[in-house]
């Protein structure tokens, strides 16, 4: 009797993808929804223009914001810092800039912030990398 229970049983050799589409299809979901809320720092609303899109370099990036009250911040990917003087925010890039001196800058600055701001800030990014600055802005939609 045990017999015939053995033959008549059929083991299953294939793997079962089922499971795996689910999980990769929830994590899809996840990363679609989560992907807007990637950009750190200060909330700006960046000018329009229409460039072209950047090709992101392969090393460190840095990128600092400039709201349209004058707060600065350094995003270095794992940390987010916000400053409130330019004094500070000068003392911390200095630091930054002369330990990396490899560091891809990109710079954000609100469409309402001061012309200084930007100014002072291109100009202290001049002092200790001569190479380029990156400016983001939006792109104009065509509605």
């Amino acid at each position: 009797m045990s017999k015939r229970r053995q033959k008549s049983r059929k083991l299953l050799t294939e793997i079962n993808v089922i499971p795996y589409v689910d999980i990769s299809l929830v994590l899809l979901v996840i990363f679609m929804v989560a992907t807007p809320f990637m950009i750190q720092g200060i909330d700006l609303d960046l000018p329009k223009t229409e460039a072209q899109a950047l090709n992101k370099s392969k090393d460190d990036n840095l990128t600092i914001s400039i709201s349209k009250e004058g707060f600065f911040s350094l995003d270095l990917g794992e940390k987010n810092e916000i400053y409130k003087s330019f004094q500070s925010f000068e003392e911390q890039l200095e630091k930054i800039l002369k330990n990396n001196p490899k560091v891809e800058i990109f710079l954000r600055a609100d469409k309402e912030t001061l012309y200084e701001n930007v100014a002072q800030t291109m100009s202290l990014i001049k002092k200790f990398k001569t190479d380029s600055i990156n400016l983001i802005t939006e792109p104009i939609k065509n509605e």
